[in-house]
């Protein structure tokens, strides 16, 4: 089988890659773990960061959107 064109090959998708830069939480909080859980799920299947929608609520878990290199929305 021959090997697909360089322009339709896309590099693994890392956990360095769906991070945004600066996440910020408050002393105690609990979301960066199911932050971090996110990662690890969208790490694992390997899901293209394009086509990502993260959806948050309200209090410290609405600034998730902010904290995945994807598109998100804040209600």
């Amino acid at each position: 089988m021959d090997a697909a064109p360089p322009e339709l090959i896309r590099e693994k998708l890392t956990k360095k890659a769906i991070t945004a830069d600066h996440p910020t939480w408050c002393p105690g909080c609990g979301d960066f773990a199911v932050l971090a859980s996110y990662y690890k799920v969208l790490e694992k299947r390997q899901l293209d960061h394009e086509k990502i929608v993260t959806l948050a609520g309200i209090g410290c878990s609405s600034r998730f959107p902010y904290f995945v290199n994807g598109y998100g929305a804040h209600f």
